[in-house]
């Protein structure tokens, strides 16, 4: 079963100039041409374009980094012509908070199942059972694919045996690996976690906090505001999902503006405002957003927005906080955190 959050909706076109792109240049719109049905009041030459209204099913989509395409099927009776790849902000919602791919996006398997794991740890030694969960002193190569069967009693460590590809699912084998550390998996099977782009320190999935580099993170490539396609990790896209969904039961469309960011694109960002002396940054491996739980989101302002204050009244209750002074749009999902416990919606250094 597929991440992606677009299979089986149905979708509406709501931009009067929805184009269609060329399947093999998406900047570039397709033109009627000799030989083509061309509809009423449309001439060779002009542009295609899906009418509006039309309810379309969406097959995949694609990013150029600024903008992205998807492609576009007939949904139930709908005949209306012509269809293909077209901007995903011509449809109604415009596509925010839809997921739409993953990073690594080679996968064997990709992530998901409860039983769908590889051990991505050089150093994932092989343990006793509790009390102790002991080092036996032997390695789980790293890149095997297995399943856990049991999972200590406070989540720490698990137990796994090997497992294979059947009908495109895990599954599990009989040989036991033993009890090893659950921070040695990594769910989801795919063959670039045991490529150097993996272990890489400065790689589009490495992850810092405070200037220590903590490992990799499977990233989720989903929709922020105005269509721009931004990445969060795996393991805070259910925590985003719920206060989106309980924002919108309220009738607060949230959105994030910016998820996680890579080594690079911080250093790039740090770089500007060692020039300019703005927009604020941290330097490389420092900032809040390489860590994988901060979230910048739509909030519009601070007290007497909409966002911000649907946020301020339910955001600790989802385990989210403010924790950068003067930013009223950044804020982190922390359950564990006293202020969070104790419902303040902010940490108790942010002053503003």
């Amino acid at each position: 079963m597929s991440i992606r959050t677009f299979f089986d909706k149905t979708y509406v076109v709501e931009d009067n100039d929805a184009r269609v792109r060329l399947d093999n240049n998406l900047s570039e719109t397709r033109r009627y041409a000799q030989g083509d049905e061309i509809p009423p009041g449309k001439s060779i030459g002009d542009p295609m374009t899906i009418p509006r209204f039309t309810q379309v099913s969406i097959r995949e989509a694609r990013t150029d980094g600024d903008t992205l395409y998807v492609r576009a099927a007939p949904a139930g009776d709908a005949a209306a012509q012509p269809f293909g790849w077209t901007k995903a902000s011509n449809f109604v919602g415009g596509f925010v908070n839809e997921i739409v791919g993953l990073l690594p996006a080679d996968w064997d398997l990709e992530p998901g199942e409860a039983d769908n794991f590889t051990v991505t740890d050089a150093r994932a030694f092989a343990r006793g059972g509790a009390p102790g969960f002991t080092s036996t002193g032997n390695l789980i190569p790293r890149g095997t694919l297995c399943c856990v069967t049991e999972t200590s009693s406070d989540g720490r460590f698990v137990r796994v045996c090997r497992a294979s590809l059947d009908a495109n699912r895990a599954v599990a084998r009989a040989d036991d690996l033993g009890w090893t550390s659950r921070a040695n998996l990594t769910n989801g099977w795919s063959r670039v976690f045991t490529s150097d782009a993996w272990a890489d320190e400065h790689g589009p999935c490495a992850a810092w906090d405070h200037g220590r580099y903590i490992g990799q993170k499977v990233l989720v490539s989903i929709v922020g505001t105005g269509g721009a396609v931004k990445q969060i990790t795996l393991e805070s896209l259910p925590h985003y999902r719920a206060l989106c969904a309980a924002a919108l039961a309220d009738n607060v469309d949230l959105a994030v503006t910016s998820g996680f960011r890579t080594f690079a694109k911080q250093a790039e960002l740090f770089r500007i405002f060692k020039r300019n002396g703005r927009p604020r940054a941290a330097p490389a491996g420092g900032s809040n957003h390489q860590h994988g739980q901060a979230f910048d989101l739509n909030t519009m302002g601070f007290e007497g927005t909409r966002n911000y204050d649907w946020l301020k009244r339910n955001g600790p209750g989802h385990g989210f906080i403010r924790t950068v002074s003067g930013e009223h749009w950044h804020w982190e999902y922390r359950p564990d955190d006293p202020d969070v416990r104790a419902g303040r919606h902010k940490k108790g250094n942010v002053t503003k």
